[in-house]
Order: structure tokens, then C-alpha cells, then sequence
């Protein structure tokens, strides 16, 4: 018997994507595959129909590749085509897709993405960051059965233990038509609680539909506010000190400091958690620079503000972090899948000493969590809990910096009371004891007891929310 488990950072979002040809590398090993697996479904097309394709990674798939507008052009000559990659900020379009969204040459870059170009400044059907493939996103015909698939995700969830999540992007698409979608849904399913965090872009929204710090119930609160500081280090474009191997780019900034700032002292002083995606190592020096100030000027006890994935970390990073009590959320699945590729081919063996450095956040007394970030990996916090524990990458590639494994006891907490914490619900779940929701796991063996390899494998034999039993395997 356990506490229910949390999950700390996943997006529901990507519930639209059901319907897109899977690419992932997880379920398609390489380029050919994956080339003939679009193919295929182009084939099926009629002309004019969308053909989209979510899940690519060109670091993990064997012979991977970025696509080229030429690429996209020959997959689908009749068919706009929009293909997002499994980080999430990184998109494809080709000519028809782009065209259906009115993105031109002339078309300027929003605030936080980008259209990329080529030599000539024509687009060469790459898109960074949402607030930029968004556009495209808003052309493809809308899915009619959202509420349908959030149910089928909630339900997966429980199946995996999950009695609590936070959102990490909501509105991110579609404003508050998200937000009410959301709501409705939790309160329908009565399967999992649920908090929100508000993309930060959509402020002026928030504001003008008086939507609140805390607006909501012990079932569905929203609490936060999310920015994007970088994007994806498997992606190339997450920010860091120095270039990627056999690259001279260090990625991309979605915002300076300043600009950063601005959107964190807004959101602070309105009385909101603060979340910054940062993934490399300088986007991380810019974050905690800007809370540094942001604290300064308006000082603010128990805020638990956040820097999610914090994934390329350094040990001044994490003292700075207690300093201000900002706390750190690792996408622990980098550790597995992506480990080989960062400590071989992007980044390198003395730049990955720090990679999701869970043991170094907590010997500077942080409240870490550990995440799955979905849709980039699995709904799985046992298999997150594993992730922290042995750190053994996928494929043979050995023990990802053996030096950051931590104890079981460390990492169930990570996916328990102190996601708890970070969620601003300690005071109502994650953990056994009186005055709190009965919000359970029943597991079929003791992760503390048996081979850490084996701890993902471990049944979920039943999963109770406020003293309901709603999952029994």
C-alpha cells in the first residue's frame, strides 16, 4: 500500500495527436521506417486531406535525419502535411501546410518562436516552438471527440498508479476553450486530481476571463504559470554555454532576461507559481537570474517556484536553487532513451556529468521531482522512480552517470509527497496519514525490497481515489 502516485509535469494537450501516424522511435527504429510508414499513409490519403504525423526524433532514430521541405514535398504532393516532433517544439510543414496556415516568407516570427529559413530566406519547413507551428496547428480541422479521449488518458493513468497530475501547458492551443474542456472533463471523470499550470503567453486571456491563483477545487485547481526559456536539447535547440558537437549553434532563447523577467514578475506579483521550461545549461544561468531579481524586488515566501527539466545542470545551479527556493523537475527519461546520444554525439561525457542530477539536488536539500512529461515518454512514475534509481540507458548503453543514482526511498518520494509539494497539495495527498484523501496504490511487491530493475514491472493492483476504488488490474 502506497500513497497514490503524482506526476509532475505531463501536458493532456497531446490527447489531439491520437490520431497521428506514429513515428516515434520508441515504436519505429529507423529512417526507412519511418519514411515508409508516412508513405503509406500518404497513399491512403484523398487529395487535400491532412496527413499528420507526430512522435520523430532524429537523435534516436537509427539513420535519423531532420526533414527538409523537400521531404515534406515528396511524402505528400497533394496533402498538406504537418509532422511535430516527439519534444513538442520542434515542427515540419510543407508547402500546402503552410499555405493552409498563411505562413509566407514575409510571415514574422511570434514572440517565442520560430519560422526557420534557408540560405535564400525562403522557409525550409521547420518550425521551433508553438507559439510558431501553432499557427499551423489552428488550419488542421479540429477533432470532435476531445472530452472522449481525456477519459481514455485519465484511465491510463490510473492503470499506472497516477491519482494526481499537473498540466504543464494549458491553453497552449486554444485559450480558455482548453480550460473549460479541461475542467469538465476532470470533474466527469472523477478518476484523477488534476492541477493546472496557464501558459504564461495567454496572460492577457487569463486576466480578462478573471481566472485567479487557486480558481478551482481539490479535484482541479489551477495554480501556475508555464514559460519556455529554450527548447529541446535532443532538438538542438535547447540554450547552452558552449555549441553542440560537430555544431556552431548553442540553440535557441524563446526570450532574453529581461524579456523573461518580465513575464516572471507579472505572474509573480499577480500571486502565481512560476514554472520555466530551461533545458540546457546557459538557459538555466538566464532562469535563475531572472528570479533572482524577480525575488529581490518583490520578495515572496513559500512561492515554490520551478525550473522544469533543468536537465543540463551544474552544481552552482542547484546552490542557487536552495537559495531561493526555486525547486527542479527532471524529464528522467532522457536518462534512458536519449543518454546515449547526449553523452556521445550532442553534448559530450564532461557536459552530462550533471544531466538530470537528481542526487545533486537533493544533497542541496531540494525538493526534486522526477517526470514523464508526456506525450515525450510514457505515463509511468514507477518506471520514472526506476529511471532515478539505476539509470540505465536503453539498448546495452550501461549506466547513464552512475554518480547521480539515488535511493529508492529518494525517488519514491520524487513521484509521492514531494510532487505533493510542488503541486501545492502536501496538505491533501501524498502521503498515508490522518486528515488527508484516502488516494491510493495497491502494488503487488515492495519497490524498496526487490531489484531495482524489475521496479517499473511492479503490478498496479488497484488504484483509489478519495476512498474509490477506480483502477483494478
Amino acid at each position: 500500500l502506497m500513497p497514490g502516485l503524482i506526476e509532475p509535469h505531463f501536458h493532456t494537450v497531446p490527447v489531439m495527436f491520437d490520431d497521428y501516424v506514429d513515428i516515434s522511435p520508441i515504436n519505429v527504429a529507423t529512417m526507412d521506417d519511418v519514411m515508409k510508414r508516412l508513405n503509406d499513409a500518404a497513399k491512403n490519403l484523398k487529395e487535400g486531406e491532412w496527413l499528420l504525423a507526430t512522435g520523430f526524433d532524429s537523435t534516436v532514430t537509427k539513420g535519423g535525419r531532420v526533414f527538409t521541405l523537400e521531404d515534406m514535398n515528396s511524402i505528400a504532393p497533394n496533402n498538406p502535411f504537418f509532422n511535430i516532433e516527439g519534444s513538442g517544439h520542434v515542427a515540419y510543414a510543407n508547402t500546402l501546410a503552410y499555405q493552409k496556415a498563411g505562413i509566407t516568407r514575409d510571415t514574422p516570427n511570434p514572440t517565442a518562436g520560430r519560422y526557420m529559413k534557408d540560405a535564400k530566406g525562403e522557409l525550409n519547413g521547420r518550425m521551433e516552438e508553438v507559439t510558431a507551428f501553432g499557427k499551423v496547428i489552428a488550419a488542421i480541422p479540429p477533432v470532435t471527440d476531445t472530452p472522449a479521449r481525456l477519459q481514455r488518458l485519465f484511465k491510463r493513468c490510473s492503470s499506472v498508479g497516477v491519482t494526481s497530475g499537473q498540466d504543464m501547458s494549458v491553453g497552449v492551443f486554444s485559450g480558455m476553450k482548453e480550460l473549460t474542456e479541461l475542467k469538465k472533463a476532470v470533474k466527469d471523470s472523477e478518476q484523477i486530481r488534476l492541477r493546472g499550470f496557464l501558459v504564461s503567453t495567454e496572460y492577457d486571456t487569463w486576466k480578462e476571463n478573471g481566472i485567479k491563483p487557486g480558481d478551482g477545487d481539490d479535484m482541479f485547481r489551477v495554480i501556475g504559470m508555464k514559460a519556455w526559456s529554450d527548447g529541446s536539447n535532443q532538438a538542438g535547440s535547447g540554450y547552452q554555454r558552449e555549441n553542440y558537437i560537430g555544431s556552431d549553434s548553442r540553440g535557441e532563447l524563446n526570450y532574453n532576461k529581461e524579456q523573461l523577467k518580465d513575464v516572471l514578475i507579472r505572474c509573480h506579483n499577480d500571486g502565481w507559481q512560476c514554472a520555466v521550461h530551461s533545458n540546457g545549461d546557459a538557459a538555466i544561468d538566464m532562469t535563475l537570474e531572472a528570479y533572482e531579481e524577480v525575488l529581490k524586488e518583490s520578495p515572496r515566501d513559500d512561492h515554490r517556484h520551478r525550473i522544469d527539466h533543468c536537465s543540463v545542470g551544474h552544481p552552482e545551479h542547484f546552490s542557487k536553487m536552495n537559495e531561493l527556493g526555486v525547486s527542479p523537475t527532471f524529464l528522467i527519461g532522457h536518462v534512458r532513451w536519449w543518454g546515449k546520444a547526449f553523452r556521445d554525439r550532442i553534448l559530450g561525457v564532461e557536459r552530462v556529468r550533471y544531466y538530470d542530477a537528481c542526487k545533486t539536488a537533493g544533497e542541496n536539500n531540494l525538493r526534486y521531482t522526477v517526470h514523464s512529461d508526456w506525450n515525450v515518454t510514457p505515463i509511468n512514475p514507477l518506471r520514472c522512480a526506476q529511471d532515478a534509481v539505476t539509470r540505465v540507458m536503453a539498448e546495452g548503453g550501461g549506466v547513464f552517470v552512475p554518480e547521480e543514482c539515488v535511493p529508492v526511498e529518494d525517488a519514491l518520494r520524487a513521484i509521492t509527497i514531494d510532487a505533493a509539494w510542488q503541486l501545492r497539495m502536501d496538505d491533501i495527498v501524498g502521503s498515508l496519514e490522518k486528515g488527508k484523501y484516502a488516494d491510493l496504490v495497491i502494488l503487488g511487491d515492495d519497490p524498496t525490497a526487490i531489484d531495482p530493475m524489475k521496479i517499473e514491472k511492479i503490478k498496479i493492483s488497484e488504484t483509489w481515489l478519495e476512498g474509490k476504488k477506480v483502477y483494478k488490474s
